[in-house]
């Protein structure tokens, strides 16, 4: 029996190598476990990075609730700032200037990687939740990126493959992050990604029809918005592969469709990568994400910012309005995310409100580490408050470790210890 069919609420549709999941769905006529029918929604982590520090000017907020102020670098967070928080003064889990080769591998595995020639990390948190919540979905994590990664090494000595990865299933193995939309796509619908093929809904249409005739008047709606959201990313996805010229088909999935099919521009790729998240959050594939919006020594440019250098050669000038666009382009692209999700429902609530999203920069300016730019969102399903800004710089206990630890616990998953911590940062 397919693990999705053990899932409350869920539907899983089959034929012709696709797989569809609808979101979760209230009527009863047609769920796949009606002895689970009181099962709560499952409660999921994604987590978003970009490197080389912030713009610090507009990286503020204070108050809490209704009185909570957001700096401009967070205006586009202004419609949902209930459901996020602001969080000031952690400390990388090295606790000091990290320079560029090695924060990025850091920020999730909780330690200091290992300089020279021998690769040295640990597993990262995200990874020890894909293992905790791996079987109970289709994919482990889904582990994505929108910037190629770097080879070679730092001249401080260190492997760039720290600057590249932030999700590591083992101290010497990060998990190669998915660079193709198309591919990630197809890896949540097992679909076999030829421009030949039908859509995957196609392949599903009859089992679709016949599930929408025996649900509620609001699940009809919600599997209507479900449907529109696939096919819309299924088209932004051809047109791109129509760019890139003929598909290159092979046996094996993970070498079908580029040729070359990746977005010309950064926004255009961040926002395919987001919805298809979003997607495999709402169909319960996978409870774990991350995404890589840039590498730390990002090459990354910027021309509909109307910038013409380089994402690095910018960060050496954090104090400029140039720097400033690109910073507040990217929390944009976080509250993308955040917007699809609530748009998402789910029982009483959304998407959004039963998961945690994470944004972090390893840095706070170019070459200085005091703290970490940090955003969360989302409640976990009533586990977590939302609507505050928590400032921890003056605190005893500064570590991103003691966040990490607070949240594995709340999503279900116990540890002792994490990192260089060994308790759950207070007042979360």
């Amino acid at each position: 029996m397919p693990k999705d069919t053990r899932i409350s609420r869920r539907v899983v549709l089959g034929g012709l190598g696709a797989s569809v999941a609808l979101p979760w769905l209230e009527s009863t006529k047609v769920l796949a476990a009606s002895d689970q029918e009181k099962q709560t929604a499952p409660k999921r982590f994604g987590f978003l990075f970009f490197g080389d520090g912030i713009h610090p000017p507009q990286w503020w907020a204070k108050g809490n609730g209704p009185s909570l102020e957001l700096g401009e670098a967070f205006a586009s967070l202004e419609d949902v700032k209930s459901k996020i928080n602001v969080i000031n003064g952690l400390q990388h889990p090295s606790q000091a200037v990290m320079g560029h080769a090695r924060g990025a591998a850091g920020i999730l595995s909780g330690i200091q990687p290992k300089g020279g020639r021998e690769i040295f990390a640990a597993t990262s948190m995200d990874q020890i939740l894909a293992k905790k919540f791996g079987e109970e979905t289709m994919l482990e994590s889904l582990v994505l990126a929108c910037e190629r990664p770097i080879s070679g090494f730092h001249e401080s000595g260190y492997s760039m493959m720290y600057a590249s990865h932030v999700s590591w299933s083992s101290p010497v193995s990060p998990v190669p992050a998915e660079l193709y939309p198309s591919l990630a796509f197809d890896a949540l619908f097992e679909s076999k990604g030829s421009k030949t093929h039908l859509s995957v809904l196609d392949h599903v249409l009859e089992q679709l029809n016949n599930v929408a005739g025996k649900v509620s008047v609001s699940d009809r709606a919600k599997i209507d918005e479900f449907t529109t959201s696939v096919r819309e990313v299924e088209q932004r996805l051809a047109k791109i592969e129509r760019q890139g010229g003929d598909v290159v088909a092979s046996e094996t999935l993970a070498e079908k469709r580029p040729a070359d099919g990746l977005p010309t521009t950064v926004d255009d790729h961040c926002r395919l990568m987001c919805d298809i998240i979003a997607l495999a959050f709402q169909m319960d594939r996978t409870r774990v994400s991350t995404l890589l919006l840039t590498n730390n020594l990002s090459g990354q440019v910027y021309p509909f910012l109307g910038l013409r250098n380089d994402h690095h050669s910018f960060s050496h000038a954090w104090q400029g309005q140039d720097y400033a666009k690109i910073t507040r382009f990217w929390v944009e692209q976080y509250a993308y995310l955040l917007k699809r999700l609530d748009s998402m429902q789910e029982g009483d609530g959304t998407v959004l409100d039963n998961s945690c999203i994470m944004m972090a920069n390893e840095q706070w300016t170019a070459h200085n580490a005091p703290k970490v730019p940090l955003l969360l969102s989302g409640g976990l399903g009533g586990a977590l408050k939302t609507g505050r800004s928590l400032d921890y710089e003056k605190s005893d206990d500064r570590k991103m470790c003691s966040l990490y630890l607070a949240l594995m616990e709340r999503m279900g998953h116990q540890l002792e210890e994490f990192g260089n911590s060994t308790s759950h940062l207070a007042e979360l």
